[in-house]
């Protein structure tokens, strides 16, 4: 009978992983990590964007149902901070929206040259259901997203953005 002896190296090891082994395993999780970080913090920015674009959609649609039903104009008005709704036979704006903390926005109303930072202009929604074309570019930092709304509808025409 023959009888292999097996060195005390090839019996270590057969037991469990080397330092080196464990190190590399560590090394790719890192790496992994470190390129997932990047594409989520532009995800979370692009998401953050959209809310804002959400908002005002839906004050567009609220203020577009609102002068059909009731057969009288209402209105988004933008103010340096946000934008409100001002329904039907209010004096004043109600609901409105406050921009996030570092965003900004500026308005192209149809026509106009070149656009201009928001301060009282106002979005009339006609009985008819029509509106006034505008687009709006809502940036933070270098990133921004612009939409052109429909005159008919109210609802986005055109949409742009650039998340770095």
């Amino acid at each position: 009978m023959i009888t292999r002896m097996v060195s005390g190296a090839a019996r270590r090891r057969s037991g469990g992983y080397t330092l080196l082994e464990i190190a590399l395993v560590v090394a790719i999780i890192v790496l992994i990590i470190g390129a997932a970080v990047p594409l989520t913090s532009g995800f979370t920015r692009e998401q953050r964007l959209r809310d804002v674009v959400r908002e005002l959609l839906v004050y567009a649609k609220t203020a577009r149902s609102d002068a059909m039903t009731t057969g009288r104009a209402a209105e988004v008005v933008f103010a340096k901070n946000g934008f409100a709704l001002r329904r039907p036979g209010e004096a004043e704006a109600g609901e409105s929206f406050m921009m996030p903390r570092g965003m900004r926005y500026v308005l192209e109303p149809f026509g106009a040259e070149k656009a201009v930072r928001p301060d009282g202009q106002r979005w009339i929604f006609q009985p008819t259901g029509m509106c006034e074309p505008i687009t709006v570019r809502i940036e933070e930092d270098e990133a921004w997203m612009q939409v052109t709304f429909d005159a008919l509808t109210a609802g986005i025409a055109d949409e742009s953005y650039y998340i770095p």
